[in-house]
């Protein structure tokens, strides 16, 4: 794996945690709400997710939702859905000219980088 797909990855899991951390911490009762167009949904949430077990279980959710979703988006770089149909994109390193994309499958590398850096 070349050194920018793991600069790659390492943001891709950095925005995925402070998402579901942003998104946890707004069913805190003490907890500001962040400005957010699920004001009135978080209220809701917040009266029904009050244990601590049911806090965990929303954050797993939160986290299996946004890795489905990095996953497509990977898929979809890799070639790999519908799109292909109409072109083909790439991911380029803008200094080196050098496609992240290559001899690799960003979608499956990503979950291996995961499996590697993180405790479940």
């Amino acid at each position: 794996m070349m050194k920018e797909q793991k600069v790659l990855f390492k943001r891709l899991k950095d925005i995925k945690d402070y998402w579901v951390d942003s998104s946890v911490k707004r069913l805190n009762e003490q907890g500001d709400l962040v400005p957010s167009e699920c004001e009135k949904e978080y209220k809701v949430l917040k009266t029904l997710l009050k244990t601590e077990e049911s806090k965990i279980a929303y954050r797993k959710i939160m986290n299996n939702t946004i890795e489905g979703v990095i996953h497509s988006i990977l898929v979809m770089l890799d070639g790999g859905d519908e799109l292909t149909d109409k072109f083909n994109i790439d991911i380029i390193n803008a200094d080196t000219k050098k496609s992240l994309k290559e001899n690799i499958a960003l979608h499956e590398e990503f979950f291996g980088y995961l499996l590697d850096v993180e405790e479940n």
